[in-house]
């Protein structure tokens, strides 16, 4: 059994698609249970096969007794705060994200779970200017954390938390430092925007275009969903945290591959840049899991413009 903290959320519905279609069972662990997000990702029957528990991510005694009940023996741990939401409430936050992924590392010594895979952030790291000359390939896996934010000092945090519990009790757990993730369901956090673009052209509505003058990484969901499952049910590799990476390309390289999907699409471009270096080198990832993303930002762009216009009702394209 697997259990999915943050399972109505938006990467959290993706990996409960993923796990539902390698037959696996579900426990959903989260504090809402609302529709939103897992009536645009999942099928009435597959919500049918999942179970589906209200639950705070704070209170550890409940997820012990949820696990425990339900034979959980891998945790999938994505329930967290977005950046926006962590600056405006640090202490929240904190408990949130830190002592929330205390709870399941706790959770997987007591119980002695199989395996535990978690979301960490690129956002443990600072601004491109303040590695110097980056690499080639870029920052390694190993690269010094510079956060600037309360969300990537926490996630910071949590990577070295894992390491205690790995070291001092042997739970087994892996960390992703994902970036901006992007697909139908994305609702909050500053990195939205990639979504809100597509959906805005997708449905014909204007949209202001932030951080135009900076390249973003193109994460499309359904990578990160296929790498987080894959990574529950792999042997243990020796890197406890890894870089990933989707498709590295200027903001404008979407908004105008989106002008060609809908030539009505009416942008404005703001400048101003994010703030983080996007990229990273992903060798150990590969190397050591054997995973590589399968969209560019073509690909991904498409499905997600096609996702939305089927929910509207609009017709489709088959892309340029």
């Amino acid at each position: 059994m697997h259990l999915v903290t943050g399972g109505t959320g938006f990467i959290g519905c993706y990996v409960v698609k993923e796990l539902l279609a390698r037959g696996r069972s579900v426990v959903s662990y989260d504090l809402g249970l609302g529709p939103t997000i897992v009536d645009m990702i999942l099928t009435e029957e597959e919500q049918r096969q999942v179970k589906w528990v209200s639950g705070d991510i704070t209170d550890g005694f409940n997820l012990i007794n949820v696990s425990k009940a339900n034979s959980v023996r891998k945790v999938i741990h994505l329930a967290s705060w977005q950046i926006p939401a962590a600056n405006a409430n640090p202490a929240r936050a904190v408990q949130i994200i830190c002592a929330g992924t205390v709870n399941v590392l706790e959770a997987a010594r007591i119980l002695d779970l199989e395996r535990v895979v978690w979301a960490s952030s690129i956002a443990v790291f600072g601004p491109e200017e303040a590695y110097g000359q980056p690499a080639e390939k870029g920052l390694p896996n190993d690269a010094r954390h510079m956060p600037t934010s309360v969300y990537g000092a926490s996630k910071s945090y949590c990577e070295f938390l894992a390491n205690y519990y790995h070291n001092a009790f042997g739970v087994d757990s892996l960390g992703f430092r994902f970036s901006a993730v992007y697909g139908v369901g994305r609702l909050v956090g500053r990195s939205a925007f990639t979504t809100s673009m597509i959906e805005a052209a997708a449905l014909g509505k204007p949209y202001a275009v932030p951080f135009a003058d900076d390249s973003v990484d193109w994460q499309y969901v359904e990578d990160v969903a296929r790498l987080v499952v894959h990574a529950a049910e792999a042997p243990m590799p020796k890197a406890l945290a890894f870089n990933t990476r989707g498709d590295v390309r200027p903001v404008t390289d979407g908004v105008r591959y989106l002008e060609r999907l809908a030539p009505d699409a009416r942008f404005t471009l703001e400048g101003g840049k994010f703030g983080i270096c996007w990229k990273v080198d992903t060798s150990v990832l590969e190397a050591e899991l054997g995973f590589q993303p399968e969209h560019t930002l073509e690909k991904g762009i498409l499905k997600t413009f096609n996702q939305f216009r089927r929910m509207h009702g609009l017709p489709e394209t088959e892309g340029l």
